[in-house]
């Protein structure tokens, strides 16, 4: 049984956690043969690229990572800066990686990542007072089963058989997220600020985008919704300061599509008017400066005269007829 090690973000960075190496220059390389004594690396190699290589970053991280004919077999592991104490490792069996994990900086495992035959996924995280934050297991990518725990080790949250609540807290217990389940898939996303206020809600079907988002400042003020269509901006997008709406811009499959308008902040004065097609500026486009009103004229996305916008605009009309 592999030795508890444990990463200090919720489950929806662990993947980021467990994939990004702590790096940085290399300012000396030692090579140890399979049985112990430290060799030269071109005798390591001529002897099989079997054994350790330990790596001492300029930043003073430790890496060190065992191999068996030249592939990664065994412990790879990266330490705290000038410390002993192990920050993440990995384990790997004939180049596959089957285990990730993070310690906090006392050594006490703060995440654990496990893969298993099947394309199976177990993942575990803890408090940074040693009490359990979460127990989940994947299979083909999709969450299976699930329990969160508070810090006082109550169960808040669960997922069984693919359908649930899915809750993320910090190492501290700061609530970060919450995620509603159905058949392994997320439908409904919910992110908070550090101080609890809600920070976004997402909506989503097939793992993509769907339907009406919405994003929160910290003090609860509105500063967007949007419309997505499986994982592409559809339909008119609003964007706020102040709580007050100040961008509404059009989009249709991901592309901008019709009249982008500005408004004045604070109130309802439109100030700008860009025409959009297929993601391109194309038409009249309208600015109001002072009071004066200053017009431009684009041409699949180039600015054009009027002259030249209404000539090329009739011959498109009269090609179309």
């Amino acid at each position: 049984m592999m030795k508890q090690m444990a990463v200090s973000l919720g489950c929806l960075f662990l993947l980021a956690s467990c994939t990004k190496s702590p790096h940085d220059e290399i300012v000396k390389t030692a090579y140890y043969h399979t049985y112990g004594p430290q060799v030269g690396e071109d005798e390591w190699k001529a002897q099989g690229s079997s054994g350790e290589v330990v790596q001492t970053l300029q930043n003073g991280i430790e890496v060190r990572r065992e191999y068996e004919n030249g592939v990664l077999h065994g412990t790879s592991s990266w330490s705290f800066p000038y410390s002993k104490i192990v920050q993440r490792a990995e384990e790997y069996m004939n180049g596959k990686r089957i285990l990730c994990a993070a310690n906090f900086e006392n050594g006490s495992p703060e995440l654990e990542e496990e893969w298993e035959p099947g394309d199976k996924k177990v993942t575990h995280a803890w408090y940074n007072d040693g009490a359990p934050r979460l127990l989940e297991e994947y299979q083909n990518g999709r969450i299976v089963e699930g329990k969160y725990f508070t810090l006082e080790g109550d169960v808040e949250g669960s997922v069984s058989s693919g359908h649930g609540l899915r809750i993320e807290r910090n190492s501290t217990g700061q609530l970060s997220l919450k995620e509603e389940v159905r058949f392994g898939d997320i439908m409904k996303r919910e992110t908070f600020f550090p101080n609890g206020q809600l920070r976004e809600v997402v909506l989503f079907q097939g793992n993509k985008k769907h339907g009406e988002s919405k994003r929160f400042a910290e003090n609860g003020q509105t500063v967007a919704i949007e419309n997505w269509m499986f994982g592409e901006l559809d339909g008119v997008q609003i964007y706020f300061e102040g709580g007050q709406p100040v961008r509404q811009i059009p989009y249709v499959l991901g592309k901008r599509e019709g009249t982008e308008v500005h408004f004045r902040p604070g109130t309802e004065d439109v100030i700008e008017e860009i025409s959009w097609h297929n993601d391109e500026r194309h038409g009249i486009s309208k600015t109001y400066v002072a009071n004066i009103l200053v017009t431009e004229w684009y041409w699949r996305g180039g600015e054009v005269t009027e002259s030249q916008y209404k000539s090329r605009n009739g011959a498109t009309i009269l090609t179309s007829r």
